[in-house]
């Protein structure tokens, strides 16, 4: 028989007689979020720019909504629709003193349509507040471009189109999402939404436009010095290169063999194997997964000048800092993926030999056609001579190796040329600025993934840039989270920050009377010891009693 469960007594019997019931509330990493908008003052933000004249209604304000949908992408991303039932078991509304009912979907939805005439310039305001607040390094920026691929038909969405899918759904539709980040701490700085079939090398120059306005609007900054972008090769163009040095601004990354008239692609040839192989040309980069390994093969590089003829007609040549670069390891891999696609075009090739004469491939007309497609794109077609013949007993298909045209890809693999106007640095600094150029990638795989910036369940194209602005800012919560604890020495990521405070709870016991009694559950001195190095409010700012 189990043993009777003594009876309560005491304070504790006069306690549980006046609770009327308890709750438990998700609180999680609100300690780590809130600060970070409290300093931003994201809400105050969104209330100034939006309503200027102040809000007339009692109700919920703009920038309260727009707050709790920030802090749902960053916690647990849901679609409008549910956000109302994950708010009713979190701690958000009774910190923010709203009921959780409030956050139903057509709420939101009306501050996403009230929110869409003020994106850039609250962007805008909130970079100001952001690098006032945590003092960001504006010296090394990085560009680049993803796709965001979305299902279904979004007619009334015109930037919503087919085109090149970095996600590798051709199939959907997508929009593209440029972005500028700061090397140090891969904080957003500046992003736009653009149509999914745009090209890449058509934006930099718009986006250097929008780049240059958003540090005009900062505050002066005369110690520190000009912003140098860091980029991808299918964006710094000719054109690029002359927004940037008229900008004041510079630039750097991969160049295209093709930029130029070929000039690239003629600077990479003239460097003779011999000296890129040189022990003095060795550079002192490594990659972070080989630093202590003794066994790596260095970079090489060598530096030349480039010159590129100006975009406009009659325009000065442009100089360029060039540095030739050789990666014995590239070119190892460059030699086995040239090697594996023409096994692969000789291999389709084979297979329609074997065809021949039998439906659909009974005359030379089918397999031209045929061959035509092969080859259409083929990574190896410069490296095939495909001969289509007929005789007596029907079509005829050869092919041979062109060993010129193979002997000269094996020449350049490995190979590269990056280009900047930054005369002073280095060729081992040139070459490792360079490698910074994955920072916004590694950002993408964040709003893409854990802040999910899709499933977009929105029709309206408004309510789903504005969706993406508060993802954004999400982002920036986020990294700047990230930032502040490398200041402090917190090495870890702000994805396993947020799941070291995954489990805190709160614990809310309300009694007869209308009083509350709140407590955090599940601290250990790991939150504290991070939030105290932090400086902000320990968790146990949120064990208020409420009247």
């Amino acid at each position: 028989m189990p043993a009777e469960r003594a009876p309560t007594r005491g304070q504790a019997a006069a306690a549980e007689a006046a609770l009327d019931r308890e709750l438990l509330l998700h609180l999680g990493a609100l300690p780590l979020v809130l600060p970070v908008l409290e300093r931003l003052g994201l809400r105050e933000l969104v209330n100034r720019r939006c309503h200027p004249g102040g809000t007339t209604t009692t109700d919920l304000d703009l920038g309260l909504v727009i707050g709790l949908l920030v802090v749902n992408r960053l916690l647990a991303p849901q679609p409008l629709v549910h956000i109302e039932t994950w708010l009713a078991g979190t701690a958000l509304p009774d910190l923010w003193g709203f009921d959780a009912l409030q956050g139903n979907d057509d709420r939101l939805a009306r501050a996403l349509d009230a929110l869409a005439p003020h994106r850039d310039a609250l962007w805008q305001d909130v970079i100001v507040a952001a690098v006032g607040a945590f003092g960001l390094d504006l010296t090394r920026l990085a560009y680049d471009i993803t796709s965001i691929s979305f299902c279904g038909a979004y007619a009334d969405a015109e930037l919503i189109r087919f085109g090149y899918s970095r996600d590798h759904r051709p199939d959907r539709k997508q929009v593209e999402l440029a972005t500028t980040v700061t090397v140090a701490g891969g904080v957003p700085l500046d992003y736009q939404v653009l149509a999914g079939n745009v090209a890449d090398r058509t934006t930099p120059v718009a986006n250097l436009q929008r780049l240059q306005r958003l540090l005009a609007a900062l505050p002066p900054r005369p110690t520190e010095a000009p912003p140098r972008v860091i980029t991808d090769r299918a964006m710094l163009t000719a054109e690029a290169i002359v927004a940037y040095e008229a900008q004041g601004v510079g630039y750097l990354g991969p160049l295209d063999p093709h930029l130029g008239d070929g000039a690239g692609r003629a600077l990479l040839t003239s460097v003779p194997a011999s000296d890129l192989a040189a022990p003095e040309t060795a550079l002192s980069y490594r990659p972070a997964r080989a630093a202590t390994d003794p066994a790596v093969v260095p970079y090489h590089g060598v530096p030349r000048e480039l010159l590129l003829p100006h975009p406009e007609a009659g325009g000065p040549p442009l100089r360029v800092h060039a540095l030739v670069v050789w990666s014995p390891g590239n070119a190892r891999v460059d030699a086995q993926v040239r090697t594996a696609h023409l096994t692969r075009l000789e291999t389709a090739l084979s297979e329609l030999a074997g065809k021949l004469g039998r439906r659909p491939y009974t005359t030379v007309a089918a397999v031209e056609k045929r061959v035509a497609t092969l080859l259409q794109r083929h990574p190896a077609r410069a490296y095939v001579t495909v001969t289509v013949g007929g005789s007596e007993t029907g079509p005829t298909l050869a092919w041979s190796r062109q060993d010129p045209a193979l002997t000269a890809a094996a020449e350049l693999d490995g190979r590269y040329v990056l280009g900047t106007n930054a005369a002073h640095l280095s060729a081992d600094e040139q070459l490792a600025a360079s490698k910074q150029r994955d920072v916004p990638e590694k950002r993408y795989a964040l709003v893409k993934g854990p802040l999910a910036v899709r499933p977009v369940y929105l029709q309206k194209q408004e309510r789903i840039l504005s969706l993406v602005f508060c993802t954004l800012v999400a982002l920036l919560v986020f990294a700047l989270r990230e930032w502040v604890a490398r200041q402090v020495g917190e090495r870890a990521s702000g994805t396993a920050l947020l799941a070291r405070f995954a489990e805190l709870y709160v614990l809310v016991l309300a009694f007869r009377d209308g009083s509350r009694i709140r407590r955090v559950t599940g601290l250990d001195y790991r939150h504290a010891d991070l939030l105290r190095a932090l400086g902000w409010p320990p968790a146990t700012r949120y064990n208020v009693v409420h009247p």
